[in-house]
């Protein structure tokens, strides 16, 4: 079962960026580092950029800015792009026709270098709260088993250490 783990941080800053124009949708790359075979860290979680087009369906991201920021912070920290996410301003949190060719695309472009790379959908749920569903691309595009809040203390606990 894959596990997707997000750092406080990161989720404050989707979450932030959700709200802050709740009818349309935006996103951004997410940065992190892999605990093991199927478990992943998100460490950072971006806007989608100065050029990025903004609509209630649909969100495209000024991929020359993200590229830079890849570039960036993964040349300043451990951290490496381990995917997208971006919300929904619909109540349904699955990828459409457009999110999956994003996927697809973005695995086999080398400035990512994401073999099996990960997408975040968010959205505003009842009682305004965010709600998230991850999904994974291997062979086939499938749900992630379980997102949760990263606490570092209780990884070291366990014996796990952060890069």
């Amino acid at each position: 079962m894959t596990t997707l783990y997000i750092t406080p941080k990161a989720w404050k800053q989707i979450e932030q960026a959700v709200r802050k124009k709740p009818s349309l949708e935006t996103g951004g790359i997410m940065m992190g580092y892999p605990l093991g075979e199927d478990r992943w860290v998100v460490t950072y979680a971006s806007e989608p950029g100065p050029n990025a087009i903004h609509q209630p369906h649909s969100i495209f991201f000024d991929d020359m800015h993200l590229k830079k920021l890849v570039r960036k912070l993964s040349r300043h920290r451990q951290w490496k792009y381990i995917g997208d996410w971006h919300s929904h301003t619909v109540k349904r949190l699955s990828p459409s026709k457009g999110d999956k060719r994003t996927i697809w695309a973005k695995a086999s472009q080398s400035m990512y270098m994401s073999s099996s790379p990960l997408m975040l959908i968010v959205g505003l749920g009842k009682n305004n709260q965010i709600n998230a569903r991850g999904f994974i691309l291997g062979n086939t595009l499938r749900e992630v088993g379980k997102i949760e809040l990263y606490d570092r203390q209780a990884q070291q606990q366990l014996g796990e250490k952060a890069p």
